[in-house]
């Protein structure tokens, strides 16, 4: 992520005019500073501060400016990493009429640069409790997404915009599935050791060999639009309303699946302690419930937990872990650019938690649960034998080691 960024005095002053209302004028000099934000290389955040001659006298002011590269790689409005999508949710105006107390940072511009790429110029948001937040507060939060996404369940028209993705997840699956054959090959590389422990590897493999049923179990629940990656770090509690930035993944997605990052992310981008997984699963899932009822939709638990389980486990563990971090991790310039977006150690990325891996073994369980015994026995038996084979396959890479005779 670059330090600088070149703005002009006179494109500033124009942003400025929208924000401050009537004429302005920047005379002195600005600040400009490099926010931690996205993990995506294309995209850089920065906050700009200063003061400016209103036409009510100085007025101090701050800024967000949101600068997106193009990517031809991401170019299709329906992939699930088009790279305007924001831009152009944004300017569809749809992200200043949200219903319920799910809002958007106000956009003052959205500009094409002559290089290629796409500017936003946005309000600057700050939460009214800091962080971190309480497991309270989570609950509050999920409350709301569920009031959010029930507004549409209730009858709020569904976006139809080109932007507006359908089938995230499915499609983000699938550059997983290079990486799935990576693991199988390769069962005793460090990377792999370090990230799935003990019976984890062999129940994940295991259960991939599900996921095209989970999707389509997904496809037949109740659809809503979705911010789909709305957690901590993307969310900022504002009295009484929740402001939500990054909408880039924002799409139709089943009843639940809105609650995925909220709780999948909090362990680690968010710093909720693991050992609060479960109760902080609780609460939110409650509170979500709340929501969807208040909406005016009347919510079938186990439909919605459907939508949870198969989505976290879908999107966290085959998805994001196996598809995006594995080769992230194994790639050092990329692990150096996430360990500096999320404000850690390089050698910290990746690196497994007792409490998340318990937790998510036991979302793991409860989906197999929610397919029926028979799924459940069946790809127990496949994680069985999956845990023999890797386990020849480690000893073998051990025994090719230098020192060790064969």
């Amino acid at each position: 992520m670059e330090n600088t960024i070149p703005v002009e005095r006179t494109d500033l002053e124009k942003i400025l005019q929208l924000a401050l209302g009537g004429k302005v004028q920047q005379k002195d000099e600005w600040k400009t500073a490099p926010l931690q934000g996205g993990l995506e290389f294309g995209s850089a955040i920065y906050r700009l501060r200063g003061v400016a001659e209103a036409e009510q006298g100085p007025q101090a002011w701050s800024l967000v400016l949101k600068a997106i590269q193009p990517d031809p790689q991401y170019s299709d409005p329906q992939g699930y990493r088009y790279w305007k999508r924001e831009a152009e949710a944004y300017r569809s105006g749809l992200l200043q009429e949200l219903p319920g107390p799910v809002t958007a940072p106000f956009c003052y511009d959205v500009c094409q640069r002559p290089d290629g790429s796409v500017w936003m110029w946005l309000e600057d948001i700050r939460d009214d409790l800091g962080s971190p937040w309480t497991v309270e507060h989570y609950g509050l939060v999920a409350r709301w997404l569920g009031q959010f996404n029930g507004a549409y369940l209730a009858g709020q028209p569904l976006p139809g915009d080109a932007w507006v993705t359908h089938d995230w997840l499915r499609k983000y699956l699938e550059h997983a599935a290079p990486m799935l054959d990576f693991i199988r090959e390769n069962p005793a590389h460090p990377v792999v050791q370090k990230m799935f422990p003990g019976f984890t590897l062999a129940l994940t493999l295991a259960m991939w060999e599900e996921h095209t049923r989970m999707l389509k179990v997904l496809d037949g629940l109740p659809q809503t639009f979705c911010h789909q990656d709305a957690f901590g770090r993307n969310l900022f509690i504002r009295g009484a309303q929740v402001v939500a930035i990054d909408w880039g993944y924002a799409g139709i997605a089943p009843v639940g699946a809105e609650l995925a990052p909220l709780i999948g992310v909090a362990f680690g981008l968010a710093g909720v302690p693991s050992s609060q997984a479960h109760n902080l699963d609780r609460v939110c899932f409650e509170g979500y419930l709340q929501g969807l009822s208040e909406a005016g939709w009347t919510p079938d638990p186990r439909q919605v937990r459907m939508g949870y389980a198969f989505t976290v486990f879908l999107r966290y563990v085959l998805g994001a872990t196996i598809g995006e971090m594995l080769p992230g991790i194994l790639d050092e310039k990329t692990r150096l650019h996430w360990a500096e977006g999320i404000g850690t150690s390089s050698d910290k990325v990746g690196e497994s938690d007792a409490g998340i891996v318990n937790y998510y073994q036991s979302i793991a369980m409860e989906a197999l649960k929610l397919m029926g015994l028979g799924c459940m026995g069946r790809v127990l038996g496949r994680a069985v034998r999956y845990s023999i084979s890797l386990g020849r396959k480690r000893r073998q890479a051990g025994q090719k080691k230098p020192g060790i005779s064969t």
